[in-house]
């Protein structure tokens, strides 16, 4: 499947959220395992915080990676191995939904610029280049 830019954020802004709700339904679902407790309770040192994050960033990955998978989103075609493109889909959607937003707003940003140009330009060549047929008829007829 061919994705064009519009086609490819939004699919990765999906699949992100997708990502994003999975974690949190694990983190329901299984947060009183005690196993789970150490990937989903925050840490109270840095080093051992930064460790959990890094777990939780390749959980995401991985979750992405076969939703990918599921949903067939290939955005590398030509690559010899298919997984790659699934691996390289679903490290994008781990990436996180704010990731997406900023490129969806500086998207919007490019549109509104766009729209604002064009209304300019349709406004400066509908503007009048000498005085309107009708003040000059109105001139004539009053006998000024």
């Amino acid at each position: 499947m061919s994705l064009n830019l519009n086609t490819l954020i939004a699919t990765m802004v999906a699949l992100s959220v997708a990502v994003e709700r999975v974690v949190e339904i694990l983190k329901q679902f299984c947060g009183t395992w005690p196993v789970a407790k150490l990937l989903f309770t925050a840490r109270a040192t840095p080093g051992a915080e930064n460790a959990r994050c890094a777990c939780m960033y390749v959980l995401s990955g991985a979750i992405g990676t076969l939703m990918a998978r599921a949903g067939h989103v290939v955005i590398l075609p030509n690559v010899h191995h298919v997984y790659v493109g699934y691996v390289v889909v679903g490290l994008l959607a781990s990436g996180g939904s704010s990731f997406w937003n900023h490129a969806l707003d500086m998207m919007q940003a490019v549109k509104v610029v766009k729209e604002q140009t064009a209304a300019a330009l349709v406004q400066a060549n509908a503007a009048p280049a000498s005085v309107p047929v009708t003040a000059v008829a109105a001139v004539a007829v009053s006998g000024d």
